[in-house]
């Protein structure tokens, strides 16, 4: 016996199977994103009764991470569906509920088709009480019509699988399927990933996961759109502190794990999974593991490269971490991802001249680039050219006075103590410690200046707090040059045993 709904809820001209889940309008199957049915089944069933917002995400969003302004979109992708009259009411802060008229049927086609034929059960359903002999011819003829729908239908697929392309921001082209639903969903995916892209966007983070978050409602089996909503929250728990930016995680490791269920050979989630095992879990085994998988998968992904030299360079691997810049450079070499991202490893490296020329190179194309002013003034800090660093770093600080950028603040402080100032470097290291208050990163900053100053209790408790909060800047601590005078201390070399970072595979 075949799985069929023998009842149907009918409203206005529509008829929704709950059972074998479809929506039909006057005989016509209804194009409807599997959520957005899914919704209209939960309202349905309720109607006339209040469905919480949270009882929403619960039931329909169970396996896959939204907001409730997702449910906002999913709404009205369905009032548009629906028509004219406001069959759902919204109620405000609480949830909506399904106030139309609805009328339970007996879906008799259906009952008898069971009965009859396997066929039935894919035929075009018209609700029409049928006469056992026009059944059967119904049903000879419907069995044509749907061979040829299927042939005309795999048709369709082969043609559009191999004429119709939408274009990522990163040159790879993934093809499009016969579902409208999934080309729109490509398009919000296509946009969120240009949004996240743009470095100076405004708020990039919040933009992109709202164009991730239709794209993943529009159809739920799309494996990028998963992805690249993870790539958003790690981007918004980078920005974060403490337990918002381990909440943003939590929430990006639903997102990628899904993607990679959907599609286990997506290098970009893997990308994700790894930089968020390295940043939120320290889990290094892992996040090797994942960028290993991601570049086989996808040998000319610049970013997997420069994500897996970051993991290896904190390590101490620094031999292997510079031949995945120089990969990814050849890969890439205009990106400004890539080229900021060779300093870190410059630096583990010791290498403070060339990242100097490499910092000044950079400028001259880009002068307002923050990542190239901040490694100038980090090298030229290492190399002793104190009065530089602070002609640069006042500069940079006179652009934004209410909010001055914390890195400088550090810089500027050590700067001002090198050269004996010791007034002007106690009235930044003021300023750095009002900040640090309500700022784990801006306190990772602050304990370089302690730790410079010999503060050394100072310097380990701020540490300690960064560890707390799974600080993610901390994974820097072992090979930090500004972290010198503490190397040898005990409860710094504890804090480096915990978070793994002498793990040398």
């Amino acid at each position: 016996m075949f799985n069929v709904s023998r009842y149907l809820y009918e409203f206005e001209n529509f008829k929704l199977d709950v059972e074998n889940p479809g929506l039909w309008c006057e005989g016509q199957l209804v194009s409807i994103p599997p959520k957005v049915l899914e919704t209209l089944i939960l309202l349905v069933e309720r109607n006339g009764e209040i469905v919480l917002r949270e009882e929403l995400l619960e039931k329909v969003w169970k396996e896959t991470f939204v907001e409730e302004g997702n449910i906002n979109y999913t709404i009205s992708l369905l009032r548009k569906i629906l028509g004219e009259k406001d069959l759902i009411q919204t109620v405000p802060k609480k949830g909506y509920r399904f106030i139309g008229k609805i009328e339970k049927v007996l879906n008799a086609d259906k009952q008898e088709s069971s009965e009859q034929s396997p066929i039935s059960d894919i035929t075009s359903p018209n609700f029409v009480q049928l006469t056992p002999s026009k059944t059967r011819k119904t049903f000879r003829w419907a069995a044509i019509l749907t061979v040829l729908t299927v042939i005309l239908g795999f048709a369709v697929v082969a043609f559009r699988s191999k004429n119709e392309v939408i274009a990522k921001p990163s040159g790879e082209q993934i093809s499009s399927n016969s579902r409208p639903e999934t080309v729109e969903a490509l398009q919000f995916y296509t946009r969120g990933k240009m949004i996240l892209d743009d470095r100076d966007a405004e708020k990039r983070g919040e933009r992109a996961i709202e164009e991730f978050q239709k794209a993943v409602t529009l159809d739920p089996t799309l494996a990028v759109a998963h992805s690249g909503l993870a790539e958003g929250l790690v981007s918004l728990a980078v920005a974060a502190n403490g337990a918002k930016a381990k909440d943003f995680y939590s929430k990006a490791k639903i997102a990628v794990n899904r993607a990679i269920v959907l599609d286990e050979n997506l290098a970009e989630a893997y990308t994700t999974r790894g930089l968020i095992r390295r940043n939120c879990d320290w889990d290094f085994k892992g996040a090797d593991k994942d960028y290993r998988r991601a570049t086989e998968l996808k040998p000319n992904f610049a970013l997997a490269r420069v994500l897996y030299a970051h993991l290896l360079s904190p390590l101490g691997r620094q031999d292997e971490a510079i031949a995945e810049i120089n990969k990814a450079y050849l890969i890439d070499p205009i990106s400004e991802v890539v080229l900021a991202s060779q300093f870190a490893v410059l630096e583990a490296r010791g290498e403070y001249s060339l990242a100097i020329s490499k910092a000044e190179e950079f400028l001259q194309i880009n002068p307002d680039n923050s990542f190239a002013n901040r490694a100038l003034g980090t090298f030229l800090f290492h190399t002793g050219e104190y009065q530089r660093v602070i002609e640069i770093g006042e500069k940079i600080i006179s652009k934004t006075p209410n909010r001055k950028p914390f890195v400088w603040l550090s810089l500027l402080s050590a700067s001002y103590l090198k050269l004996n100032q010791l007034e002007k470097s106690q009235e930044l290291l003021k300023e750095l410690e009002t900040e640090a208050e309500n700022n784990s990163k801006a306190r990772h900053s602050l304990a370089m200046n302690y730790a410079e100053s010999n503060q050394i209790e100072k310097a380990i408790e701020a540490l300690q707090k960064g560890f707390d909060d799974h600080e993610e800047r901390m994974i820097w601590i072992k090979i930090e040059p500004r972290f010198s005078n503490l190397r040898s201390n005990k409860d710094f070399q504890t804090i480096v045993e915990k978070m793994n970072l002498n793990l040398t595979e």
